[in-house]
């Protein structure tokens, strides 16, 4: 069985973004239930508590700052120093619905629709995921993403009503039985239930023309519905067998890596409830014994994000809203936090251990570890708080250890201790050492696990 340590960082890496030092120690001292239950409780920091710059200011600052609340809540932008406010676990909840329900900045979706959206999932673990669909399906996001808007009795547009059966709710087939979902006709019934949706190019809201709404009698989901709208949408989908087990099993594979099987699934029900309550199922899901066990820990591949927070949360790194290149780079790597590449969001696992990659994940690594040195290991300005507390606290000989240790990395493979000492002792001990020996660690297959 796994070490303490070993557990407590990985809480923190499926509730949060990974530990620091202090973080791992505290967590010790408290034991892992009490960690959980800390987590849980942390007060979430509402939208306009999060420091989210105007819509003006654009995408780039908009998904940076999102990144420094992964990292270290909301601090002042640059700092790279953590909050007192900081709570790891609505960030990491808000960050895996973006994935779920995924609205993207794409053609007409602007900066100001996606920020609505994100605001509206940061407070999604104080709602149910019922309201929370019955609302984000007619903001201005969603609407412009699905193209909802031109979905009217008279030119009926399935975008919305597919992905809300597909996607968002019920998914294509039952995760317990294999039986199909839904049926095309389905999608056209529902559809013509949501339409009447409009956008106002004037002030960027939305609103209903019931001018433009299918009044018509329906049937979907296996009974007749009468004269429905969006509100005998969302009744028919939470009565569906798969409402209960569809968004459970997307949740609980996002904090276990594992497949949830039917029985899992029926003993998660009663948490997940008629409405669907996201925190309680949420921690349904971490009380389970398998969160904990062995073949839960090091199961999954960090994304794009959660390399870039960790490193930065490790680091202490400033950058994540305010360097020129990390737009870029996160461009490169694949996951630009608020340009998903299509409705079914980024992908998943495994996929993202490819040479191209990781090849990338190496720039960026070496921009964050090396932050304030030349290429030549000549000092050149401010470097890392981490670098300083390496170079200061260890020596060549302990240094492998030290820094997984502050990394939160265990178990860590021979090979892997191996090469970082390699590194240490191969010429003096400097600060660039210490940074080129972090930046190896940013690189390691430990670290890429999550």
């Amino acid at each position: 069985m796994a070490s303490l340590e070993a557990q407590v960082a990985h809480i923190w890496r499926r509730l949060g973004f990974g530990p620091t030092r202090k973080d791992i120690n505290a967590g010790k001292g408290m034991g892992t239930a009490a960690l959980v239950d800390s987590l849980f409780r942390r007060p979430r920091v509402d939208f306009a508590a999060a420091g989210f710059p105007p819509a003006s200011a654009g995408e780039d600052a908009h998904a940076g700052r999102q990144l420094e609340l992964m990292a270290f809540g909301p601090t002042a932008t640059g700092s790279g120093t953590l909050s007192p406010a900081y709570n790891p676990f609505q960030e990491r909840v808000t960050w895996i619905l973006q994935g779920l329900v995924v609205v993207g900045i794409a053609d007409s979706v602007y900066v100001a629709d996606l920020r609505d959206h994100v605001k509206h999932l940061r407070g999604a673990l104080g709602a149910t995921y019922r309201s929370l669909l019955r609302t984000v399906v007619t903001r201005p996001g969603m609407v412009k993403y699905l193209t909802a808007d031109r979905n009217t009795k008279d030119h009926p547009n399935q975008n919305l009503g597919r992905e809300l059966l597909e996607l968002f709710s019920l998914g294509r087939v039952d995760p317990k039985t294999g039986a199909a979902n839904y049926t095309q006709q389905d999608v056209i019934e529902v559809s013509r239930a949501l339409s009447g949706w409009r956008y106002d190019w004037g002030d960027g809201s939305t609103w209903f023309d019931p001018s433009q709404w299918d009044g018509g009698n329906k049937t979907f989901l296996g009974a007749p519905r009468g004269a429905a709208g969006l509100d005998e949408v969302m009744a028919a989908i939470v009565a569906h067998p798969s409402w209960r087990r569809h968004v459970p099993a997307r949740l609980y594979k996002e904090l276990t890596g594992l497949d949830a099987t039917p029985a899992v699934l029926d003993a998660l029900a009663p948490s997940w409830g008629a409405d669907g309550n996201l925190k309680r199922l949420l921690k349904a899901i971490v009380k389970r014994p398998e969160f904990l066990s062995d073949q839960c820990l090091l199961n999954k591949t960090k994304t794009p994000v959660e390399r870039v927070v960790a490193a930065a949360r490790l680091l202490g790194w400033p950058g994540l809203a305010t360097d020129v290149n990390l737009p870029w780079l996160m461009t490169r790597m694949a996951q630009d936090p608020w340009s998903p590449p299509n409705v079914s969001g980024w992908p998943k696992g495994d996929q993202w251990l490819n040479t191209t990659n990781l090849h990338s994940w190496s720039d960026v690594a070496n921009l964050m570890a090396l932050r304030g040195f030349r290429w030549d290991g000549a000092a050149t300005g401010p470097v890392n708080p981490m670098v300083t507390k390496v170079h200061t606290r260890a020596t060549p000989a302990t240094a492998a250890a030290f820094v997984c240790k502050q990394a939160g990395l265990t178990p860590v493979s021979p090979r892997t201790l191996d090469t970082l000492h390699d590194y240490a002792t191969a010429g003096s001990w400097t600060p660039a050492r210490a940074a080129g020996l972090l930046n190896l660690v940013l690189l390691s297959p430990e670290f890429l696990a999550n």
